[in-house]
């Protein structure tokens, strides 16, 4: 009875133990693709897409990024002004989209001034300003993918070739950035001369337009205004200073030191208002007009003067610098160092000229020359004025005999003739 009893057990066991695995089978055969209505084929398939554009999002993304690596840096003044600032050839401009599928691209200004956005097509926004230009983007951005949060900015900005030529070291072609100014350029043309006009520098456009360029209030009081953007296919021509009624030198700390045009009648106020002086120092008092081989103190409190041709104006220094003008290369005024020689400064003007001698100079101090012997040293504020070398003297005296005995032998000829 027991062991009847033991298998039944045992059958009862095997039935629930196999039912229990044929319902699991069943809800397995239920939970395949085919069940389902989609085919394994097809899951497969959609995964391996999904995969690709995931890993095509991360090499748009990592391209972006090594783009903007490999942008050239351009250094800046500031922030770009968005109404000055016009898009070209070359420019930079980032897009940034989040979406259900993050955008991350770099879009360069192609030469003829289009963009092409993704999803759009190409827009013209060569010759906007960024304001202008980044709206018209926006739009595009907007029709092509609606999105919530999206940014657009420039990523790095051209670099050009423009030409300057006239009163500069070395007139020629160089390459700029769009953010860079007028007087990078002169400066990567080795500078101004000793003898440019910078108040009447011209700047011939593209579109054939001529403007003309005051850089003296840039010089005089830092005035930015003054010293402008250089654009695509401008040109830039720095004119010598006119001559028509003289010229004079003029030295100090805060101008451009060197030759300028005289005006008719012009005194040393006119001049000093004309370059700004008084926008680097209150010190009306010592100003020097040194005229061939005498030096006339001027005390613009009580009185003025009026210049002659060939004058040099000596500006009060500041009490840390010391001014070299007269005939030397590039006078102007240099940082004083204690114990620093007048050789040493007269070397730092790059020497004397064709006609000076470094042998030859005056020490000014306060206004007036003093006597300065081997061994004695500089003050902060001195002037030195380097004068003709003793051989241009010479030359010049021997020239002057040999026309007059040239003219002599002329007139005498011609007499001579005459009374035959």
């Amino acid at each position: 009875m027991l062991r009847c009893i033991k298998i039944l057990w045992f059958f009862l066991t095997f039935v629930v133990v196999f039912g229990q695995a044929l319902d699991v089978r069943k809800i397995a055969e239920q939970s395949k693709p085919d069940a389902l209505g989609v085919s394994g084929s097809a899951i497969q398939s959609g995964a391996s897409q999904m995969r690709n554009e995931i890993e095509k999002l991360k090499q748009a993304q990592e391209q972006a990024s090594q783009r903007l690596g490999q942008l050239q840096y351009t250094p800046l003044d500031g922030v770009i002004d968005g109404d000055k600032y016009l898009l070209g050839p070359h420019d930079i401009i980032r897009i940034q989209v989040w979406t259900a599928a993050t955008i991350d691209e770099m879009l360069e200004v192609s030469p003829d001034g289009m963009v092409v956005i993704s999803g759009y097509g190409a827009i013209e926004v060569g010759g906007l300003n960024w304001n202008d230009g980044k709206q018209v983007i926006t739009d595009a951005i907007m029709e092509s993918y609606n999105p919530e949060r999206f940014a657009v900015t420039i990523a790095a900005v051209r670099i050009f070739w423009t030409n300057i030529t006239g009163a500069v070291e070395f007139p020629g072609s160089y390459q700029i950035g769009a953010t860079q100014r007028l007087f990078d350029l002169i400066q990567l043309a080795g500078g101004a001369n000793g003898i440019a006009d910078i108040s009447n520098i011209k700047v011939f456009k593209k579109n054939g337009d001529t403007v003309s360029i005051d850089l003296t209030p840039y010089f005089a009081e830092g005035s930015i205004d003054a010293n402008p953007y250089i654009f695509d296919g401008d040109v830039v021509f720095v004119p010598q200073v006119s001559a028509e009624y003289g010229t004079i030198q003029l030295y100090g700390a805060g101008i451009r030191n060197g030759y300028y045009g005289l005006n008719p009648g012009e005194t040393v106020m006119q001049i000093a208002q004309r370059i700004g002086v008084f926008t680097q120092s209150l010190e009306f008092t010592g100003i020097q007009v040194v005229r061939g081989d005498d030096v006339h103190s001027v005390n613009l409190l009580a009185s003025d003067f009026a210049l002659n041709d060939n004058d040099v104006v000596i500006f009060p220094a500041h009490l840390d610098s010391i001014i070299v003008g007269g005939l030397v290369t590039q006078g102007g005024a240099f940082p004083y160092y204690p114990g620093v020689s007048v050789y040493a400064y007269i070397a730092m003007a790059s020497g004397p000229d064709a006609d000076g001698s470094e042998n030859r100079y005056s020490i000014f101090r306060n206004g007036k020359e003093i006597k300065f012997k081997a061994g004695d040293n500089l003050h902060p504020g001195d002037v030195i004025i380097v004068h003709h070398s003793i051989f241009t003297r010479v030359k010049d005296f021997v020239e002057a005999i040999a026309r007059v005995v040239s003219s002599s032998i002329t007139v005498y000829y011609l007499i001579d003739r005459l009374t035959k």
